[in-house]
């Protein structure tokens, strides 16, 4: 999709995924700003450490770390499926504190933009982030777009809205 005479507005994007619906939302997001920058999209996905060390005493470790990957394969072929022009992302992942090895992985892949989902928190989502995503931002020498959370289904409207209003 490259086109000529068009500056690029990112180079590289990084969206970190946890498997839920947020980072799914939120990688559909990233690939698109990837197609429409013609951008490189690297996806990431960051293991809990205390279920790494647990798995670094069994012998069955490394079976772990590949159903891991190939958990993160998966994921992200079903929430890439169909997009057109195919987006062709490198997928990593990593283990240790989530916010520190997103930041460290946007760094080291020379990343210009983050891309993350994150859960509201019923009222207090005006003020917080999820942990994670606000930690990014705190740790984070690029830009992070934060994807709020998919809606769960519509809402009506409250009774004083205008939408409600019958026009005269």
């Amino acid at each position: 999709m490259a086109r000529d005479n068009v500056p690029s507005v990112y180079r590289s994007i990084l969206c970190p995924v946890d498997f839920s619906g947020n980072s799914r939302a939120a990688l559909r997001y990233a690939a698109m700003l990837a197609r429409l920058s013609d951008a490189r999209l690297f996806v990431l996905y960051v293991d809990d450490p205390l279920l790494v060390l647990a798995a670094a005493t069994r012998q069955d470790a490394r079976a772990l770390v590949a159903s891991r990957e190939q958990d993160l394969r998966r994921f992200t072929a079903n929430v890439l499926r169909g997009t057109t022009p195919t987006v062709h992302p490198t997928l990593l992942t990593m283990a240790g504190a989530p916010a520190r090895e997103i930041a460290r992985a946007a760094e080291r892949h020379g990343c210009d933009l983050i891309v993350m989902g994150y859960r509201g928190m019923g009222r207090a989502a005006r003020f917080f982030f999820g942990s994670t995503t606000e930690g990014v931002v705190r740790l984070s020498r690029v830009p992070v777009v934060a994807v709020p959370p998919q809606l769960r289904g519509a809402r009506l409207p409250a009774a004083g809205h205008p939408r409600l209003k019958r026009a005269s």
